[in-house]
């Protein structure tokens, strides 16, 4: 399985990486939009004709003659192919002749259809059924000749008629070449189909028709909505023969579907990798940005969701890192409870974890890149600066979490670097407000932070990782907790009282009495496990705060809505 987890990211990743590349370059003009427009244009484009209905007229009419024309030239595909499969003499005569008309290429023989048929349905169903003849019938008789011989011979021994010998030996053994001819057909059926379309003048609907009118008008996002339809009714015809043959030949779904279970174990492994329950040190930060864009009258719903996932991506490849760099240096080990363990339980190879990191900041760091050409310059040096920490946080040569500066980097990059970030991509322009407020909850970002370093603090002085919690010692790790913790209170406190921040910001106060009660575990106990629960506990603390800051911040805006600020 050595390699499969990260080749199935790229699968797919690879796409969203292409649209993410060719919006940022449409919109920096390195790419021609009249050509290439970007794929948000093409998206809005897709919507308002799925809104008029025209979408569903033409998608409806190259299915119902994509269909007629697979069932007219499968189904006797399949019983000629059966035939053939069982008898020399007939074979010998057919095949010849069928391997050579195969090789016409099928849209070369629609003038003739259009001769014989004329410009109807019937000649696009009739182009299409013999585009699907050709490929079901070849693959039926190689199923069938591929059967071995004694299953034949039984059958004929126990007195099988012809009829039973087709319907109980010949069709269950071809039913996979058959499957696959059929699926090989539908494929080249839609081509031609659609081809057809764009041929035959008294073809009024179809995705081939939008893509021929799209191009004679210059429509050029119409005309890429009729290349999406085209990808995607060709991907949902095959997951439905997938279906179908799942039904049919259900001794090789039984292994498809322990080789499911495979990937949804790898999968569950990559989500522990990243350790989601820690991403509200991600959400917060950016949710609070756009909250506060939003009261400044300015609210891009779709760069703001880019900023999140950026943001979280980030965030997981320095999670991956972090255990990747601590496995290294002999810092995590199958008795540790702070890592996602996914290299100690045998989940993940350590290769596969640092291509995991790579493609995690890859995909971040073309996330950003579009956001630096949608908002502006200036959230480039916040990437410089925020990128190389997070990974150098922990990686090589600096290893910076490893020098007691772990707190701090968290408490800027995770507070006023995400926040005034997050505000700026909305607004274009840096302001005090949200330098503000973001600090209550880069402090309690860094108590998340410390909380797992004071669990951890044996372990890490014993390997030589140095952190506040064991350079402090004690003591002085408990006072550093409460300082983070209770500090985002009275800054809040503080900020409302200055009229810094708007009086509904208070209800973070709802809080306190979670954060005393994790203060006085702090207190009284260096346990690991009872510290662990302090850690995941003071997580979602960070969670409830940040989410009712964020209300607060909010409230007054939607009093206003309805006439009640």
């Amino acid at each position: 399985m050595r390699g499969v987890a990260s080749e199935r990211w790229l699968s797919w990743l690879s796409p969203l990486l292409l649209l993410a590349a060719w919006e940022a370059l449409t919109r920096a003009g390195w790419l021609n939009a009249a050509f290439f427009p970007p794929p948000s244009a093409i998206a809005e484009t897709f919507v308002a004709l799925a809104r008029s209905g025209v979408l569903a007229q033409h998608v409806g009419a190259t299915l119902s003659r994509l269909l007629l024309g697979f069932a007219a030239g499968a189904l006797p595909a399949v019983l000629l192919g059966l035939a053939l499969g069982l008898s020399r003499p007939l074979r010998l005569v057919v095949l010849p002749i069928a391997n050579v008309l195969y090789t016409i290429p099928k849209i070369a023989i629609l003038p003739l259809v259009l001769l014989v048929l004329g410009l109807g349905e019937a000649s696009k169903i009739a182009i299409t059924a013999v585009s699907v003849f050709f490929l079901v019938l070849l693959n039926t008789t190689a199923g069938v000749l591929g059967i071995e011989r004694q299953y034949l011979d039984v059958a004929r021994n126990f007195g099988a008629s012809r009829w039973q010998l087709y319907r109980t030996v010949a069709l269950p053994g071809a039913l996979p070449l058959i499957l696959a001819g059929g699926k090989l057909g539908l494929g080249f059926a839609l081509v031609v189909v659609v081809g057809a379309e764009f041929v035959v003048s008294g073809a009024r609907t179809g995705v081939g028709v939008l893509l021929w009118e799209s191009w004679q008008v210059l429509n050029i996002e119409a005309m890429y909505v009729g290349l999406v339809l085209t990808a995607l009714l060709g991907w949902g015809l095959n997951l439905a023969l997938d279906e179908i043959e799942r039904w049919l030949v259900p001794w090789r779904a039984s292994r498809a579907s322990a080789r499911v279970e495979g990937r949804t174990m790898q999968w569950r492994a990559w989500l522990r990798a990243t350790r989601p329950f820690s991403f509200t040190a991600s959400v917060i930060p950016v949710t609070l940005g756009a909250a506060l864009a939003a009261t400044a009258g300015v609210f891009k719903p779709g760069l703001f969701l880019l900023t999140l996932l950026g943001s979280v991506l980030i965030h997981a490849g320095a999670n991956m890192a972090n255990d990747y760099y601590d496995h290294v240096k002999g810092v995590d080990t199958p008795a540790s409870l702070g890592p996602s363990g996914v290299i100690q339980r045998g989940l993940l190879t350590p290769a596969q974890l640092l291509r995991g990191t790579a493609v995690c900041f890859g995909l971040g760091i073309v996330i950003g890149l579009y956001l630096v050409v949608a908002a502006g310059w200036e959230i480039l040096w916040l990437g410089l600066v925020s990128v190389p920490l997070a990974f150098f946080y922990t990686g090589k040569p600096f290893h910076l979490g490893y020098q007691g500066l772990g707190e701090l980097i968290v408490l800027i990059f995770m507070g006023p670097v995400m926040v005034l970030g997050s505000y700026f991509v909305q607004v274009q322009r840096f302001e005090l407000a949200p330098l503000l407020l973001s600090l209550p909850v880069a402090l309690l970002v860094a108590a998340i932070l410390h909380a797992n370093n004071l669990r951890d603090r044996e372990g890490d002085r014993a390997s030589g990782k140095r952190t506040l919690a064991n350079l402090l010692g004690r003591a002085g790790g408990v006072w550093e907790y409460f300082l983070l913790v209770f500090g985002s209170y009275v800054l809040v406190l503080v900020l409302a009282g200055l009229q810094l921040a708007p009086p509904a910001t208070l209800l973070t106060l709802l809080t306190l009495p979670t954060a005393v009660s994790l203060a006085r575990v702090v207190a009284t106990t260096d346990e690991g496990r009872a510290l662990n629960v302090v850690l995941r506990k003071t997580a979602g603390l960070h969670l409830r705060f940040g989410a009712l800051l964020i209300l607060g911040v909010l409230l007054p805006l939607a009093l206003r809505w309805v006439g009640l600020g």
